[in-house]
């Protein structure tokens, strides 16, 4: 699975196009079950699925995100401004607080709530950083 693909799609001339930011949320989700129950670090091949659902929590936990080699690492085809989405969703009465890897800068906000969802936006700033948006 990729973490982002550049998507192609036809003009009503023909023409083919390169997809950019704001073509498209989240399409054919695999959702990865969590059963983790301590701090720990999420993958990039977690992420690549669209959804990452925590449902073993039993305290609040701290999730550092992947560094940001590795999350570019999986996405080679990502431009400066490129991004993707995917949803994290916590069955229980706990929330996570993210914490950022190597190269990654965290903005929006800093938990993903109990019992809630958030949407993570995480966009390539550079060659060597992305941002992590918790929205």
């Amino acid at each position: 699975m990729s973490l982002f693909n550049r998507v192609q799609s036809t003009t009503r001339s023909g023409l083919p196009e390169i997809g950019r930011a704001g073509q498209g949320f989240l399409g054919n989700i695999s959702i990865v079950t969590k059963s983790t129950n301590a701090d720990h670090t999420i993958t990039v091949a977690e992420m690549a699925g669209g959804m990452i659902y925590y449902d073993s929590l039993s305290a609040g936990r701290a999730v550092t995100t992947p560094t940001a080699a590795l999350i570019l690492a999986a996405a080679p085809d990502m431009d400066i401004g490129d991004s993707f989405s995917f949803v994290v969703s916590i069955q229980d009465a706990f929330a996570i607080t993210w914490t950022a890897g190597v190269g990654v800068t965290l903005v929006g906000r800093a938990t993903t709530p109990a019992s809630s969802f958030s949407i993570i936006t995480v966009t390539k700033l550079s060659a060597t950083t992305v941002q992590w948006h918790v929205s």
